[in-house]
């Protein structure tokens, strides 16, 4: 009997402290709202901060249910010819970018050809390496300010210091229709969104962090566009319950079909690469073949899927040998809040 008044007590006190949990997130959002009622800010920037709000009230108790795959990423790709002058025009780039609370996260990476000699384990560019920019926002409206924001970066960096491969836009239909005619992004690909999923509790407006996620850009050729559609369903179903996993979902442009994924880890990264292997290899039997894939990680995440790759010696294909691996700068930062797990199930906050 003493057993049993333990464990209904033990049950009671979670139960108060869940209650107690739920009601804090309910009185969190009551004040955000409030607050952004009385102060308002510039038109794109008050747009996204009522967006997230609304985004978090509005499931605020949906259990583990992830988000719907929303976000627009602008990824732009260029060539170095003077690695200098670019990185002293990225570092200008993302410190006026920290001013753009509308922003979802902003960071640069690189490839890098040279061993660095000063620095144990690091390595250097030289001319003919890329770098790629990884920026993301939760509307077309924060977008276009941020393009018009940094235009004098962007302009000094096609004075010599680079030159531009090329432009892609990825997001939702009717976010890409409002971007279509930006002087900025005339000749971007734009890729439709056809399915996929986010934990990004609120997309923008939270204080800036370093930007510490681990993003794989993996390209196919579509050659059975259904048949691929149906598998890309299938490993997102697969990814939900993945808790490190950031946001993974899939794009269209013509017979281009583009992943775009992040997680928390490279472990992370590697444990979903595992999960989804079978889906991925009946995907690459028929219905598409590989183009290309991406890895974009700091310096200190690379090691760990570097030996994820040797030990399950993955010479080709998805996440493999072949990847091509972009060192992350350590001056992007992330202005998201993801959802929070506890005990394998994940909470609103």
């Amino acid at each position: 009997r003493c057993f049993d008044t333990d464990i209904v007590r033990g049950t009671l006190f979670f139960v108060a402290l869940f209650t107690l949990h739920r009601l804090m997130c309910a009185l969190s959002v009551l004040c955000t709202l409030s607050m952004s009622l009385l102060r308002p800010t510039a038109t794109s920037h008050a747009s996204s901060s009522m967006m997230a709000t609304s985004r978090a009230a509005a499931t605020l108790m949906a259990g583990a249910a992830p988000y719907d795959y929303t976000l627009l990423t602008l990824q732009p790709t260029y060539t170095i010819h003077d690695w200098p002058a670019t990185q002293c025009i990225m570092d200008e780039y993302v410190a006026e970018t920290k001013a753009e609370r509308g922003l979802t996260f902003c960071g640069y990476s690189t490839t890098r050809s040279r061993r660095d000699s000063t620095v144990v384990g690091d390595f250097a560019e030289e001319p003919g390496d890329k770098l790629f920019c990884r920026d993301a926002f939760p509307d077309a409206d924060s977008l276009l300010a941020h393009l018009s924001n940094v235009e004098p970066q962007r302009s000094a960096l096609l004075q010599g210091p680079a030159s531009l491969d090329g432009i892609e836009l990825h997001g939702p239909a009717a976010e890409l229709r409002k971007c279509e005619d930006a002087p900025a992004l005339q000749g971007a690909r734009l890729f439709e969104v056809d399915c996929g999923l986010s934990r990004l509790e609120k997309e923008s407006g939270g204080m800036p962090l370093p930007l510490q996620l681990v993003s794989l850009h993996t390209s196919f050729s579509l050659a059975d566009a259904d048949a691929a559609r149906a598998i890309c369903k299938e490993i997102v179903a697969t990814t939900a319950g993945e808790e490190n996993c950031i946001y993974h979902g899939w794009t269209v442009c013509g017979d281009t079909l583009t992943c775009r994924e992040a997680y928390g880890s490279a472990v992370g990264l590697a444990r979903h690469c595992e999960g989804v292997a079978a889906s991925i290899e009946r995907l690459l039997d028929g219905p598409a073949t590989l183009r290309e894939g991406q890895l974009h990680a700091s310096l200190s995440q690379l090691p760990v899927l570097a030996e994820f790759v040797e030990e399950r010696r993955r010479e080709t294909g998805y996440c493999s040998r072949e990847t091509q691996r972009f060192f992350a700068a350590e001056g992007g930062f992330s202005r998201y809040e993801v959802q929070q797990s506890m005990f394998g199930f994940f909470l609103r906050r």
